[in-house]
């Protein structure tokens, strides 16, 4: 495996509130840059990427509260896949429709899976389904804790306003065998 991230891309990024479009950008291959002036709202897009891409975030600013519910269009290795959440705590879960984001819109609700950030009840964890559509190996950590995508969000996620201790925080669930399982796999090994 080359990359972690070499089958994997955002194509588009959409933020709903009282059910009108707030925000709408299409992203190209390679390096996007969201600049503004301070106070634009770049910090709270970063922030909506790294939460509709699994991220475990609801630490919301007043203007993201506003929003109803963030969704995307990525890339796979194994093709389109339009991702829907709703803005709300860490554990909201996250729906997948398998096609383009306007396959998406003409199916209505039909067509499309939620799927819970943890696994519970024997279904597949939001993680579980994002690694095999990317082609990335499941992971685990030496206590057969699988690897989630927040876990690698929090070491790829950075803005102008993120502090090392906030991207290489402690949390509860981590050991040194889940840091290093992460590690090895954004590495490729």
């Amino acid at each position: 495996m080359n990359n972690i991230f070499s089958h994997f891309r955002i194509n588009r990024l959409r933020v709903i509130g009282r059910g009108k479009l707030l925000y709408d950008q299409k992203f190209h291959e390679g390096v996007n840059i969201i600049r503004g002036q301070n106070g634009s709202g770049k910090s709270t897009i970063s922030d909506f990427i790294f939460y509709i891409l699994g991220g475990e975030y609801d630490d919301w600013k007043e203007s993201a509260r506003m929003s109803d519910e963030v969704q995307a269009e990525i890339t796979t290795a194994k093709g389109l896949l339009t991702l829907k959440r709703a803005v709300g705590t860490k554990q909201t879960p996250i729906s997948i429709f398998f096609g383009s984001m306007n396959d998406a819109e003409s199916h209505g609700l039909e067509g499309w899976n939620v799927f819970p950030i943890r696994r519970q009840n024997g279904k597949e964890s939001f993680s579980q389904v994002m690694f095999r559509s990317a082609g990335i190996p499941e992971a685990q950590s030496e206590g057969a804790s699988n690897i989630t995508m927040h876990q690698i969000l929090r070491l790829c996620y950075s803005d102008q306003r993120t502090p090392a201790t906030r991207l290489f925080r402690f949390e509860s669930f981590d050991t040194h065998g889940i840091r290093e399982a992460v590690g090895d796999l954004v590495c490729g090994v």
